[in-house]
């Protein structure tokens, strides 16, 4: 199963430089657009959230967003990510709510292709205690204009999931993950 993650980052990095070059002529402008404010939202994939052994891969977040976004430059987005499941402790099920606030500073490396730095405040609520943690990011994405007031885009980030306490784990714990965000962003007029 990881193989096949593995290999699905990799040509998602071939298809965003592949895409980021097709588009290139025009992206240095801003268009029609009159001010940078967009608002969106992205679905995050990835590989568990640094909480509890039995984390795999799959949908990791549904998350709203608003920002400034100048086309070729860079952008600085908020957003507010969220979702539910549920973790087996012993011999009982428990219903788990994740939410993370997320602060995003993106620069336009080459045309429609730039990296990302972020960080995230991620909690999780439930029957067995709450939990708290921070994570630092790295990463880089491709977007695909649609029309010249939206886009779609993609990203890859490389997520340092800082020590805390795991209540199902019994002991502090600490790690990494890969994400992977797919999304949209309309500019607000």
């Amino acid at each position: 199963m990881k193989l096949r993650f593995l290999w699905t980052i990799i040509l998602f990095l071939l298809l965003s430089v592949a895409g980021a070059f097709a588009q290139e002529g025009g992206s240095s402008t801003l268009g029609g657009i009159r001010t940078p404010l967009f608002l969106g939202g992205a679905l995050g994939f990835g590989s568990g959230t640094g909480v509890g052994a039995s984390q795999g891969l799959g949908l990791r977040q549904i998350e709203p967003m608003i920002g400034v976004w100048y086309p070729g430059i860079g952008f600085l987005r908020v957003g507010y990510g969220f979702f539910d499941y549920q973790e087996d402790s012993d011999d009982e099920e428990y219903e788990i709510e994740h939410s993370n606030f997320d602060v995003e500073l993106g620069v336009h490396a080459w045309s429609l292709f730039y990296i990302t730095g972020s960080y995230s405040r991620a909690k999780e609520l439930s029957d067995i205690g709450d939990i708290a943690w921070n994570e630092w990011g790295l990463g880089f994405g491709s977007v695909i204009n649609i029309f010249a007031t939206s886009m779609l885009f993609a990203e890859v980030s490389y997520r340092w999931v800082l020590a805390h306490y795991d209540p199902f784990m019994g002991k502090s714990v600490s790690g990494s993950r890969i994400q992977l965000n797919l999304g949209f962003a309309a500019y607000v007029f």
